[in-house]
């Protein structure tokens, strides 16, 4: 059986392919965690009411504590986005290194296939071969 040419080329691509997907999952897990410190802020957010008496010095804190919250929420939605947009260019990388890992694997199989039938058709030949001279030495 010959060797598949291409078999260097498919071990490259099959690490290309291991590597983005590898890559992809990085990316979706800082998005996730992403996602839950932005969910958090919101909620620190909303955990923040302005008081219903208070002083001007509390009034102030209250505001600013506030105001230093809604801006790390904002940050945190922030990273949220890029984080998924990180994601989706990852998972786009992934799907074109399994497209490419995926054509050299379909060319390995027809070469496989090919062997089996050259291989097959061999034997058939000598098969043949052998029952040709045992047929003519039975005369």
């Amino acid at each position: 059986m010959r060797p598949f040419r291409l078999q260097n080329v498919a071990r490259v691509r099959q690490m290309e392919e291991d590597q983005a997907a590898a890559e992809l999952l990085r990316r979706r897990e800082f998005r996730r965690s992403a996602d839950r410190r932005s969910s958090q802020a919101y909620s620190a957010l909303e955990d923040l009411a302005l008081p219903a008496e208070a002083d001007v010095m509390h009034w102030q804190a209250a505001v600013a504590a506030r105001v230093a919250a809604s801006a790390s929420a904002f940050e945190a939605a922030t990273a949220a986005e890029l984080a998924q947009s990180d994601e989706l260019v990852a998972q786009g990388q992934w799907s074109a290194a399994r497209r490419r890992s995926t054509t050299i694997d379909k060319l390995a199989e027809r070469h496989w296939h090919a062997e089996q039938t050259a291989e097959n058709h061999a034997e058939q030949l000598v098969l043949d071969e052998v029952a040709s001279q045992r047929a003519r030495g039975r005369r």
